[in-house]
């Protein structure tokens, strides 16, 4: 029974030392939760690249001259700034694109002529909704690119070579996912509609030309 008893004693005396090493740490005030880790948030400055192809049509009086299909490549650079409270976000983005989408029209026997699209530019507001990392987004605003109308003859010298600047706008539609908290990667399409500008105005083939374009591109931007 002795033996028991010091025991008993010994185990008690053990427990005792474990609550007071245990009342040592500090404790979590009453009704108090720890936080939790902080989630991704699309808030702020923004800029990267962006490459794509586009297609369309050029239309007008002048579209027999510049062909009915234009198509090609672009590449360019994007700077934005996203805010973003709650689901929703809100932004401004710009971006600027070499590019070169064009089509030939053969209209005479001996005479060609080609309309190309070259260096577009938008500048857009994005709305969006945000599921973490993942955001989906609807955009529009201003868009512009050189227009450039080439007139050959043969032997496939150019008689007319004008390139003018149109102005129009977009709207278009995107997805975008943040793979890291800095690196994000999207897809996006966008419909461009630029006003006409007069062609080959030192020649009998004097037209005006518009152009519609439907552009495709992927881009990857870094978060700061």
């Amino acid at each position: 029974m002795k033996k028991v008893l010091i025991a008993m004693v010994g185990g008690a005396a053990l427990g005792a030392a474990s609550l007071a090493q245990a009342g040592d740490l500090p404790g979590r005030p009453y009704g108090q939760s720890y936080d939790a880790p902080p989630s991704f948030t699309w808030t702020g400055f923004y800029a990267g690249a962006q490459l794509g192809v586009g297609f369309g049509g050029f239309n007008g009086p002048g579209a027999a001259y510049f062909g009915s299909s234009p198509s090609g490549g672009l590449i360019g650079l994007t700077a934005g700034y996203n805010f973003q409270s709650g689901n929703l976000m809100v932004g401004a983005e710009g971006d600027y694109a070499w590019s070169h989408i064009a089509d030939q029209a053969t209209f005479m026997p001996g005479v060609s002529s080609t309309g190309v699209v070259q260096n577009i530019d938008t500048i857009r507001a994005r709305f969006g909704y945000a599921a973490e990392r993942l955001l989906a987004y609807g955009t529009g605003g201003y868009a512009g690119a050189n227009i450039r109308g080439v007139l050959n003859n043969a032997p496939a010298s150019a008689v007319a070579d004008q390139t003018f600047y149109a102005n129009g706008f977009t709207l278009g539609v995107g997805v975008e996912y943040a793979i890291t908290p800095h690196i994000t990667a999207k897809a996006e399409y966008l419909y461009v509609s630029l006003g006409t500008n007069s062609y080959f105005n030192s020649t009998p083939n004097y037209t005006s030309v518009g152009t519609n374009l439907n552009l495709l591109r992927a881009g990857v931007n870094y978060k700061f």
